[in-house]
């Protein structure tokens, strides 16, 4: 079975599992919080790769580092992923799970990329601008990347909007190129 197919069979049960209880909410904290430990802790990530530690000192590892941090319900679900072997699918399964949940509100993800800060004004506009397009509520990813050098791109689900500075000189250049040829 491959990873994505475990990922989404796991997050389904988690979601329903939510669902039936009325904890979708404390779930989603949970598993965001989860997420982003998982991504900025390469010693959680070495921890979950581990060949050689065995499964129930891994649970105990889990448990005194989240017991504080993730509910109930949450806990025994990373024990159960755990003890089932599938630990390494932890980070798919959470990134599934919550995109379950935006789905499940209506949320669309959108990916504002810039080359200096924006302004709370600013940033409501976009908000708005991508809610009435895609009929949705908006979760706004703001990132900074100098590289652009200017202008912005935003990408929301397989579209995007490419308006920085560095795609146009980039074109020109490209145009340039085909003249001198």
């Amino acid at each position: 079975m491959n990873e994505s197919k475990i990922s989404v069979r796991y997050a389904k049960a988690l979601f329903s599992a939510g669902k039936d209880n009325n904890s979708l909410d404390i779930l989603k904290k949970d598993f965001d919080f989860l997420f982003q430990c998982i991504k900025e802790l390469p010693e959680l990530q070495n921890l979950i790769e581990s060949a050689v530690i065995k499964s129930s000192k891994k649970s105990e590892i889990f448990e005194a580092a989240f017991h504080e941090s993730v509910s109930e319900l949450g806990m025994a679900f990373i024990k159960l992923v755990i003890e089932n072997h599938r630990e390494e699918y932890l980070q798919g399964i959470t990134r599934y799970f919550l995109t379950l949940i935006k789905a499940e509100n209506n949320i669309q993800t959108a990916e504002f990329t810039t080359a200096s800060p924006i302004s709370e004004s600013t940033r409501q506009s976009i908000i708005s601008l991508v809610s009435k397009r895609y009929s949705s509520n908006v979760d706004l990813q703001e990132r900074i990347d100098g590289n652009i050098i200017g202008g912005f791109i935003l990408r929301v689900g397989d579209e995007q909007i490419d308006a920085s500075i560095a795609s146009k000189l980039g074109r020109i250049k490209k145009e340039l190129m085909y003249f001198q040829s």
